[in-house]
């Protein structure tokens, strides 16, 4: 893992975020790592409900974020959420909390917007009764194993209509918003992490659906001591959130549809060299194995965090490239605190035995010449009929990798995907007459398959 973590880009959240942000961690000498994630996900809040992104392959996205902040205990988690999220109180005060029984949102004009702890059935239920959007905002993010749902949760990010069948009903509702917002601590978290759900948050995908946080004591505050403080609740930020809170309110009591934004061509251009750079750490980047679905979730983010930008600061039907450039930092940022904080480095990938997958593999493909003319190997063949421990793709993957990165062999791609691996040909004639010693290490390496360990 990292030893240093990068400071929060603050500047990225524009001018009503950043300042906004300054302002609460200067209120509340909280730490920027902690209130830079939280601010940006109160503007996905407030933007989510009036707007939706055309997306570059022809879909439309929700400009919802997930954001998770994990941090020590007495880091002033429940401080900054409340003033983050201060703005939405207009909205929400116009509902009557007290009400009872069969409720119409649309007729009300209002209605909860914040949620703090519900289950899946109480989101559904209160959909049901009209509401367009919401928040999920947990500042004791130790509850969500009460009631998480991994797939409730995937399919709300994704903005796919939620369906719950009970034994005499079925209740499908389409066009849904959700924004989520988590402070926890890393005791806490790291607990969650070990049990049945935590160990699903990877492979469900649901860990890549968010943008991570893992803040220590360690950052540095950057406030100005001696500076004049001023009150969170007073600033341009809030009157912004009560601006787009009235345009949602417009949009789902008149069952209006929400604006669409795109991406500008020179956004675009931003994002395809973005979306380049992931794809070439996914491939070769050793220290990404096992969390390359955060790399290829990368783009997806992109496009979520420029709109969220755009649309707070300077709402208009295109996307601009230095929304964009804001977007792509503010994922770079995440993506290393996401492998800081759940990756492994390539130290303690080469101490759990894994540099040896690369020995069997190249052992496996120069005993298998005289079958594979020009030492040429389908990644699909290696798959279904190499050595047992190269049978899952993340081991394949990662013996490729070394492989490569020994000038060993070179791998063949078709649409951004891995088809084939190819010896190296000035490594082809040396292989005719080899050096005996090594070919005896390797074929020992093949045989003996390499004790892999349960995580491999």
């Amino acid at each position: 893992m990292m030893n240093k973590a990068s400071p929060y880009p603050l500047h990225c959240l524009q001018s009503l975020g950043s300042d906004f942000a300054q302002c609460i961690a200067d209120a509340t000498q909280a730490k920027t790592a902690l209130v830079g994630p939280v601010v940006l996900a109160a503007m996905a809040a407030a933007v989510q409900g009036t707007v939706d992104i055309h997306t570059p392959f022809f879909t439309v996205m929700p400009a919802s974020l997930y954001v998770s902040v994990i941090a020590e205990s007495g880091m002033r988690k429940s401080t900054v959420i409340k003033h983050a999220f201060h703005g939405f109180r207009d909205f929400e005060a116009a509902f009557n909390g007290c009400q009872t029984g069969e409720m119409n949102f649309c007729e009300i004009g209002a209605h909860p917007y914040l949620w703090e702890n519900t289950s899946e059935s109480g989101i559904v239920s209160l959909f049901g009764n009209g509401a367009q959007a919401a928040a999920i905002v947990m500042d004791e993010g130790g509850m969500m194993a009460k009631h998480l749902d991994i797939q409730s949760m995937c399919k709300r990010f994704d903005g796919s209509d939620l369906r719950v069948i009970r034994k005499h009903q079925i209740t499908q509702i389409p066009n849904t918003r959700t924004t989520f917002c988590m402070a926890v601590q890393d005791a806490v978290y790291a607990e969650f992490l070990e049990g049945a759900q935590g160990k699903m948050m990877m492979p469900s995908g649901l860990h890549a659906r968010n943008l991570y946080s893992f803040t220590k004591t360690s950052f540095v505050y950057s406030g100005c001591s001696g500076k004049r403080v001023s009150d969170p609740k007073t600033q341009p930020f809030n009157t912004r959130v009560r601006e787009l809170m009235n345009d949602y309110r417009d949009i789902f009591a008149s069952s209006c549809p929400r604006s669409h934004i795109q991406l500008s061509p020179a956004a675009l251009e931003c994002w395809n060299a973005a979306g380049d750079d992931w794809r070439q750490k996914k491939l070769f980047a050793q220290e990404w194995r096992g969390m390359k679905p955060f790399l290829e979730r990368a783009g997806e983010q992109a496009l979520r965090i420029a709109a969220v930008l755009q649309w707070f600061n300077g709402p208009k039907p295109m996307i601009d490239s230095p929304m964009m450039k804001a977007a792509v930092e503010l994922v770079n940022w995440h993506l290393e605190q996401a492998l800081m904080g759940l990756g492994k480095s390539e130290e303690l990938v080469r101490r759990t035995g894994m540099a040896d997958l690369a020995d069997v593999l190249y052992a496996y493909m120069q005993r298998k010449l005289s079958t594979n003319p020009g030492g040429f190997f389908h990644r699909v063949d290696l798959l279904r009929k190499g050595p047992k421990c190269l049978r899952k793709a993340a081991n394949l993957d990662f013996a490729i990798d070394q492989l490569v990165g020994q000038n060993k062999v070179m791998l063949h791609l078709e649409g951004g995907k891995r088809v084939a691996v190819q010896m190296n040909s000035n490594l082809l004639a040396l292989l005719t007459q080899p050096n005996q010693n090594e070919v005896r290490r390797l074929t020992s390496l093949f045989r003996r398959g390499i004790a892999v360990n349960d995580g491999v």
